[in-house]
């Protein structure tokens, strides 16, 4: 991923924080992913603990970390480009319970979280950086992981995916082992996708034909589609399949069953 945080500091810093108005008047995708409001769809809705500590993994140009400084006690941010901090440091500098750390998860050591958070910041050895996350809980922490499904519908039918992916079923093997006995693991799929989600569904409850025929966002879609997105949605979901398919997820795992 290119660094743009130059651009995005001279942005925030010309519109005044007013990232609305900075939206309006510089459409650009990489602008909306750093800036838009509905990046916190993705955990607005998560009862987090007011007294717990977090550790977010990925700077992400502070796209999430504000609403996680107004939920939890204390935020660790912790990414190895200085710029990305420097961007997430100038859009949260009213909030005095965030800490930025250039470095990386290799070499982090600190321990005794009760939330790690990896969004779309999960990279290879995947096997590796999972173990090294869980290292950092608490015994009753949680990991909160999203990133796109290799198999989602929208990559198939040809926009362009993260460069890290991972099917469902290596996502839980990833976290809980290949017998699925390494705690529990609690799957979410934000609708378009995990990075601007409109609708949040579970297992719990999962849309059915006709859900998602007219509620397709094309906001990262090339010009043509390999075909009917609508239409094979439908397919997907009237064949029980949309866990399979679905574009990204939230997973939520913890080494206990109660989460």
């Amino acid at each position: 991923m290119n660094d743009i945080s130059p651009e995005l500091k001279k942005l925030f810093i010309k519109y005044h924080g007013d990232t609305k108005k900075l939206l309006q008047e510089n459409p650009k995708l990489d602008y909306l992913y750093a800036f838009s409001e509905i990046r916190e769809n993705l955990l607005e809705w998560y009862e987090f603990d007011e007294a717990g500590s977090l550790l977010q993994i990925g700077s992400d140009y502070g796209a999430l970390t504000g609403l996680y400084s107004r939920r939890v006690r204390q935020v660790t941010v912790l990414d190895p480009d200085r710029g990305n901090l420097s961007v997430n440091r100038l859009r949260n500098e009213g909030q005095e319970n965030i800490r930025y750390i250039a470095g990386d998860i290799d070499s982090f050591e600190e321990e005794g979280f009760d939330y790690v958070v990896m969004v779309g910041s999960l990279q290879p050895p995947y096997d590796t950086h999972i173990k090294k996350a869980k290292s950092l809980l608490k015994p009753e922490g949680k990991l909160i992981l999203s990133l796109c499904n290799r198999l989602g519908l929208k990559y198939q039918a040809g926009a362009v995916p993260d460069r890290n992916r991972l099917s469902r079923t290596e996502v839980l093997e990833l976290l809980c082992g290949e017998d699925k006995t390494r705690g529990k693991a609690e799957f979410y799929y934000p609708m378009p996708d995990y990075r601007l989600p409109i609708t949040l569904y579970s297992d719990g409850y999962l849309p059915g034909k006709g859900d998602l025929t007219h509620a397709i966002l094309a906001y990262d879609y090339p010009k043509y589609l390999r075909f009917d997105l609508g239409k094979m949605y439908d397919e997907v979901c009237e064949g029980k399949q949309f866990e399979t398919f679905a574009n990204s997820f939230l997973t939520i795992w913890s080494s206990h069953e109660e989460n």
